[in-house]
């Protein structure tokens, strides 16, 4: 079954169109990386999912049905964003109105947590820092257990070990509670381990959707005369390009044949995988060369 449909989603806000008809599928019990640049349209797509933001065209189905304004799918929903708490709270409210809001909520777990984070539960919210709330806010989210889970950025402020602590949390629960958790964010390393499937968007639009084994293997770095590769130039889709004298980098989707992948080799061409965040990265960029290139000229 699917967990979220899209069909031809248009959001504006005034005349700024923030989402441009994306279309997408996405189904149940994955974890979905949605990957932008700011300003892409993440968080807009994660409001609509959530039922706080209505479409302007088209239509959003939360396991089948509207989310906008509708308490019988919004308590299957969780957002994680900065905009959640906007009051001056204890802590411990907060979790009571989560026990409250979702019938899968672990209150006890959530304690046991925050205790280890060092966050003290009589506390009112705003004095937290901003790393400290970005935790908070996500053990509200991840013990939510809904089967709709939305992280926007969950990790923006934290530092390197909360982050890879955070990445164990996430996955250990997530096997032991399946769900569709969406996860936006721009530190795509630090996501691939966990994500099963990509959804880029640019400006507004569905760039692609994929699998990560599928973008893992999507692109390929060719580096080797300028020669040789002027010619594959004309003959692939290239999504970058870095000029060096007589050397050329070229990042091309891979189409090629093992014969034709044998032959540039024995040319002295240099192959090798592009990351997923180079391909991420790439298939974003808004010139044809980028910075390298212009700079190399």
């Amino acid at each position: 079954m699917n967990a979220v449909i899209l069909q031809d989603l248009v959001k504006r806000f005034g005349k700024k169109k923030a989402l441009d008809g994306i279309s997408l599928e996405l189904q149940e019990n994955r974890i979905v990386g949605l990957i932008g640049r700011n300003g892409a349209g993440k968080t807009t797509l994660l409001r609509t999912l959530a039922g706080f933001l209505r479409p302007t065209v088209g239509s959003v189905l939360v396991f089948g049905q509207n989310p906008f304004d509708n308490i019988r799918v919004l308590s299957d929903i969780v957002l994680m964003d900065d905009e959640r708490y906007t009051d001056n709270s204890d802590l411990r409210v907060l979790i009571d109105r989560a026990a409250l809001s979702w019938s899968q909520f672990d209150k006890a777990m959530a304690l046991k947590l925050l205790d280890y984070f060092n966050i003290p539960v009589k506390t009112k919210i705003k004095k937290l820092s901003k790393g400290m709330k970005t935790l908070f806010s996500l053990v509200i989210a991840l013990l939510s257990r809904c089967p709709l889970t939305l992280l926007d950025e969950p990790t923006l402020g934290l530092d390197a070990a909360h982050r890879k602590e955070i990445s164990s949390l996430l996955l250990k629960d997530y096997v032991n509670y399946p769900r569709t958790i969406i996860v936006s964010s721009h530190l795509i390393s630090e996501l691939e381990g966990l994500m099963e499937q990509v959804v880029l968007i640019d400006n507004g639009r569905l760039v692609f959707h994929k699998t990560i084994e599928d973008v893992q293997s999507y692109a390929l770095y060719l580096t080797g005369r300028r020669s040789i590769l002027e010619e594959q130039e004309g003959r692939r889709r290239v999504i970058y390009k870095e000029s060096m004298g007589e050397m050329l980098v070229l990042g091309v989707v891979n189409d090629l044949s093992a014969e034709e992948l044998r032959r540039l080799e024995s040319s002295g061409i240099e192959i090798s995988a592009m990351g997923v965040q180079d391909v991420c990265v790439n298939m974003t960029r808004q010139d044809e060369g980028g910075v390298l290139d212009v700079v190399s000229k």
